[in-house]
Formats: structure tokens, C-alpha cells, sequence
């Protein structure tokens, strides 16, 4: 569950001592299980694990490989893959197609599943965020069309709603996605971006949060199933998914921080990862902090790493 350095977002003018990186809270849950991130330190993208407790990374599971997830049992990879090939625009310029690819965990016997398209918005033709069903049955990810799954082997493939950054919940029960839509105002129209629910069984679909103000960027559900944590360009947020009660999780710091991105729950629930705009270093870092109110915030790295799970092994 992605970005590039988000500088242009909203920040929050806050400022706590921060430890250095690597620095591991004291019930070291931080430092349970591992970090699953596109790693962009060398230039180029791979799919590696990250020690949540060092932000080091521990092993890389393919390369030129973008938003990747790994199946449950953590025998393959899926992930997205940028064609070398230039499609010509009528304009001038190329575009490339962006492929997703299952592969062995460690990268070998890489096969597309779901070839790039063009979307109808005469864009790049592209399909993006996998994220993969917890019985392993199942690839969701974004098409120009909406949120589509596909089957593991590559057959079954479906569109299931309007939509996109769609993420199974523990049981794959349920899909949390966001959706963009438009919405009536005194000048006339204006767009807004919320959390929504759809149940796998019998589609029926669900608004969570009303506020308008999801940003770009994935959601996580903690592992019990019963929140979402998210990203707005005002900061990090939880949401009961049943009440739709919501958690600020960003207030009291003292980082002008911004951009936050692609938050993710600790296998036990206790902590949650994420990526942020550092104003004063002038740089993207991710960070941990406590799942529950937003407090104890620590520095995990700097490293220029894109995260999208945090699993048990």
C-alpha cells in the first residue's frame, strides 16, 4: 500500500525530539516482523524488506519492481512493472506501459498477469497497486476501467467497482478502496475523495468516511478488521469502519511534517508505519507511531522507500 516525495502537501507545524533512526520503542513492537517497500536508494526500483526496527534492508525480492506485495504465504511476489518500450504520443514524447507481474519471492520466473492498457483518458496505459486476497486466491489492483481482480493464475479477471487503492481486509471479506467523486457548491462543482467498503460476496458497497479529503494513497486495516488508517493532506487518520468514528493521529508533534503517505498496521496492531515530508530536512522519512492515539513518534529511516505492507515474517 505508495508515493514520490510529496512536497506540495498541506504540513502540520509540530516538534518533538525525534531519536535517531532505528530506534526502537520500548515494547518493541516496532521491530516485529518486516517492512515490505519499494526501495528507489539506487536509482532504480526494487522490491525489498525492510527491518522495522533499523529501516535497514534485509533482502530484495525483485528488481525495477514498483508497488509490490507479497502472497500469504510469501512464496511470490506481484507487483508493477514499467515497460522499456516508448509508445509515441501524438504530441511528442513517449508514455510506457505498466505491467503487473507475479514472480518467485526471489525475483525469478517473472510472468505478466494483467498486461498495461491505455486508459480512456488517452494517458499512460498502466495498471497499478496490487494487493493480494489473504487466501491467495485473488489479485486486486487499479485499471484505467476502476478496481479490477484477477485471479493468481491470471484467469477470472473482473471489474468490481468504481474506484482504485483497494486493500483486502484480514478475512478478504472486504475491500476498502477510495473513490473521487463530485460534489454540489455555491460556484458549482467541486471534487472529493473518501473511503468506501465493498463486501466480495454480495457487492454491496459502503461510504465510510465523508469528509472529501482522502489523499492519493492507499488505505491499511488493522488487523483485527475493525479500522482503516489514511492519509490526508492534513495528516494520519483512523476510522472504525463500522461507526465511522474517526482518530486524528497526527496531532501534538512537533515535525513540520507533510505529504503523508502510504500508511501501514503492524502485524499486532500496536504501531503503524508511514511516510512523510520532513519541512526541516527537506526530505521524505518514515516514521512510527503509536497506533491507538498518534503518540510516540519515531524516526525509522530516511531512506527513499515506498512502503506497502508490514507483515509477521
Amino acid at each position: 500500500m505508495r508515493f514520490r516525495h510529496a512536497v506540495g502537501a498541506v504540513g502540520l507545524a509540530i516538534a518533538i525530539t525525534l531519536p535517531t533512526a532505528g530506534a526502537a520503542v520500548a515494547d518493541g513492537a516496532v521491530g516485529a516482523g518486516r517492512l515490505t517497500a519499494t526501495d528507489y536508494s539506487s536509482g532504480a526500483a526494487a522490491l525489498v524488506a525492510m527491518n522495522p526496527a533499523s529501516g535497514a534492508v534485509t533482502g530484495t525480492f525483485a528488481r525495477d519492481a514498483e508497488d509490490g506485495v507479497l502472497s500469504p504465504g510469501g512464496s511470490q511476489a506481484a507487483y508493477i512493472d514499467r515497460r522499456d518500450s516508448c509508445i509515441p504520443q501524438p504530441e511528442g514524447g513517449c508514455v510506457y506501459a505498466r505491467d503487473l507481474v507475479v514472480a518467485d519471492a526471489d525475483g525469478s520466473d517473472p510472468r505478466v498477469l494483467v498486461p498495461g492498457v491505455q486508459p480512456e483518458t488517452g494517458e499512460a496505459p498502466y495498471v497499478g497497486h496490487p494487493d493480494w486476497s489473504p487466501d491467495g486466491r485473488h489479485i486486486l489492483y487499479d485499471s484505467p476501467r476502476g478496481l479490477e481482480w484477477v485471479g493468481a493464475d491470471g484467469t477470472g479477471g473482473e471489474l468490481l467497482t468504481r474506484g482504485r487503492l483497494g486493500t483486502f481486509s484480514p478475512d478478504g471479506r472486504t475491500i476498502a478502496f477510495v473513490r473521487t467523486t463530485a460534489y454540489p457548491t455555491e460556484d458549482g462543482y467541486e471534487y472529493g475523495t473518501d473511503l468506501h467498503v465493498l463486501d466480495t460476496v454480495t457487492r454491496e458497497e459502503r461510504q465510510v468516511t465523508t469528509r472529501r479529503d482522502i489523499s492519493s494513497t492507499a488505505p491499511d486495516w488493522s488487523p483485527d478488521g475493525t479500522r482503516l488508517v489514511y492519509a490526508t493532506q492534513y495528516g494520519l487518520h483512523s476510522v472504525d469502519v463500522t461507526t465511522g468514528a474517526t482518530t486524528e493521529l497526527s496531532g501534538g508533534w512537533q515535525v513540520p511534517l507533510s505529504g503523508f503517505r502510504n500508511p501501514v498496521y503492524s502485524p499486532d496492531g500496536g504501531r503503524i508505519a508511514f511516510q512523510a515530508y520532513d519541512g526541516t530536512t527537506e526530505g521524505t522519512r518514515v516514521y512510527t507511531v503509536e497506533a491507538g492515539d498518534g503518540g510516540d513518534l519515531e524516526l525509522l529511516t530516511d531512506r527513499p522507500a515506498n512502503l506497502t505492507d508490514w507483515t509477521a515474517r
